[in-house]
């Protein structure tokens, strides 16, 4: 019978790197449910009380679940049994509750998207939120303006380690996800990746309250999260390459380079893969039909490897 397991932070569970020598903190079977409780990506504990108030962060973390340089606050990893190598995890969305505060920031340091920009010596803006989960909506505490903005939330980091001994940042999203940051990723979606270690070692953090298209600051809304409901099947009948997505709308293909050019190339090739499998057509049929019905959208430019996604939405071809 399948069971529903609960991970809170704590010094055993967080870590700032994608390992597959990192011990898991929670070992569940195909079928269970997990409720994560998540820190913001920062490592923060609380919000701030007032503009230019340094931020805590929760330090009590095991040295070794340290990273040697920035890394995102995981929680994880997750073992899950019978998960090998070449097979498929597939992750059910089912309910995601952010926590009641949250930020952003854009500017004041040296990145290429700063510099693209112009932002590198302009002063850091940082932006304070409170959460209204009610609502759903974020409203900007600080500062000379009143803004809100509709929360959409999702996670911007779920995936797994790759084959590969040794510590793997959680910045660059790989081919068993990581920093996907694709805000279709919400309550009701599915997300299929695949399996390259045994037990899958599933981890996830750096809540979203919401983003656009390409996260083009660096932050979203950054936020914790209270509530992360996720449940875990290993599959063997769907192989894929690189992480996909089903949607409440669509169906997804994503895929990662450090040449967005390149990373649309890939997101479009597994579309098309993908279509002629469901339609049991050719290639080349799927690329005509792909030309009226798919779009290619840019899931993040600031991780390094940036991402684009292929959108299929149901329904586009009877």
């Amino acid at each position: 019978m399948a069971k529903i397991h609960l991970l809170n932070p704590s010094a055993k569970s967080l870590h700032g790197f994608f390992s597959k020598d990192l011990e898991p903190a929670l070992e569940i079977d195909s079928g269970d449910t997990v409720y994560f409780e998540t820190l913001d990506s920062a490592w923060g504990v609380g919000k701030r009380k007032a503009l230019g108030e340094p931020k805590k962060r929760f330090g009590n973390v095991q040295p070794h679940r340290r990273s040697k340089q920035f890394g995102h606050a995981l929680i994880g990893p997750v073992y899950i049994r019978d998960a090998k190598p070449g097979q498929t995890l597939e992750i059910k969305i089912n309910e995601i509750i952010p926590g009641s505060w949250g930020w952003t920031s854009a500017g004041g340091f040296s990145s290429y998207w700063n510099a693209k920009l112009g932002m590198v010596e302009e002063k850091e803006v940082i932006l304070d939120f409170e959460l209204d989960i009610n609502r759903m909506i974020g409203k900007s505490q600080f500062g000379n303006f009143d803004f809100t903005v509709k929360l959409n939330p999702f996670m911007g980091i779920m995936g797994m380690p790759p084959s590969i001994p040794g510590q793997h940042t959680t910045i660059s999203p790989r081919e068993t996800g990581g920093n996907i940051d694709c805000k279709e990723l919400q309550a009701g979606s599915t997300l299929f990746l695949p399996i390259e270690v045994e037990g899958g070692l599933f981890s996830t953090g750096d809540g979203h309250a919401v983003q656009g298209d390409g996260e083009v600051s660096g932050p979203a809304l950054e936020c914790p999260m209270e509530k992360v409901s996720l449940t875990f099947t290993v599959l063997d009948d769907f192989p894929i390459q690189r992480p996909r997505a089903k949607t409440k709308s669509g169906w997804i293909t994503m895929a990662f380079h450090e040449n967005l050019e390149e990373a649309m190339w890939m997101a479009l090739d597994d579309m098309l893969q993908f279509i002629s499998y469901l339609y049991n057509i050719s290639r080349s049929e799927a690329y005509a039909y792909a030309s009226m019905v798919v779009d290619l959208r840019i899931t993040q430019i600031v991780n390094t490897s940036k991402g684009v996604h292929a959108f299929l939405p149901f329904g586009a071809l009877r």
